[in-house]
């Protein structure tokens, strides 16, 4: 018997009620240390070792927390979890099928009922990790420094049991039990820079309740997709893990494809 997995009134929204409900102002913003001299991207100024900056979540580029207001952006993930195991700002996490993110902030907060029992679940909006902050975080567990609770953020099949046991407890569909990113840029050896565009949820809700592979491949991070590049301007399909691409905005999206899908 073909498995199907029925999208109920109820649980419809998913995820996509967490953030439309948050109230707090809440940290916008990782600060982390400059490891060398740079310049902020908002006024120009200097960055010297040591002061605390603002890392853009897409380039690589420090702001003075001043100046933050030039990388306000909405985190392209939110990933809910129950209130209690919700990591501070600033954790970087080891996401099976996303690959090394950053919590940015604790976007919003639901009341969950399954029926048999109810409790809360946070919505942790996060951005791709810099190889930096992940180098950090690895350090600090290697060295001992911090606790069990910051390392285990680091360990993919501990952050995949969490997952679990949200989508269980909520009953939400696997394709809304986070927010993703729509769009996204792939760099590839040689310079090559494949941009994305991921099937609507809709169109993929359809696809795997009627088929179980493409179920499977869904659960372990693949999404279908359509990529376009400067080899391939009219763009082909296929699937794309989540864990390799940057996101990008739809209007960085639209503006490579004025480009003829270039970088530059």
């Amino acid at each position: 018997m073909m498995a199907v997995e029925m999208v109920m009134p109820a649980t419809l929204q998913g995820v996509a009620g967490l953030e439309r409900d948050w109230e707090g102002p809440g940290p916008r913003f990782v600060q982390i240390t400059a490891r060398h001299q740079n310049r902020c991207g908002g006024c120009g100024g200097d960055a010297p070792v040591g002061t605390r900056i603002t890392y853009d979540r897409l380039e690589r580029h420090p702001y003075h927390p001043g100046c933050a207001w030039v990388a306000i952006e909405q985190p392209p993930w939110l990933i809910p979890v129950l209130a209690g195991d919700a990591p501070a700002p600033g954790q970087v996490i080891a996401h099976p099928s996303y690959g090394w993110l950053v919590c940015v902030r604790v976007a919003g907060r639901t009341w969950a009922d399954n029926g048999v029992s109810a409790g809360s679940v946070v919505g942790v909006a996060a951005r791709r990790a810099l190889p930096e902050e992940i180098e950090l975080a690895q350090w600090r567990t290697y060295a001992g420094i911090g606790d069990e609770a910051e390392w285990s953020w680091l360990q993919p099949e501990h952050v995949g049991d969490i997952v679990e046991s949200v989508a269980e407890f909520t009953g939400w569909p696997i394709s809304r039990i986070a927010r993703e990113p729509a769009q996204f840029v792939a760099p590839h050896p040689g310079g090559l820079f494949v941009f994305g565009e991921v099937t609507p949820i809709d169109e993929t809700e359809r696809w795997i309740a009627a088929d179980s592979e493409e179920r499977s491949l869904y659960r372990r991070g693949y999404r279908w997709c359509r990529c376009y590049s400067v080899q391939c301007l009219s763009g082909e399909e296929g699937h794309v893990h989540l864990g390799s691409v940057i996101p990008v905005t739809r209007s960085q999206f639209d503006a490579a494809n004025q480009r003829g899908w270039s970088q530059d």
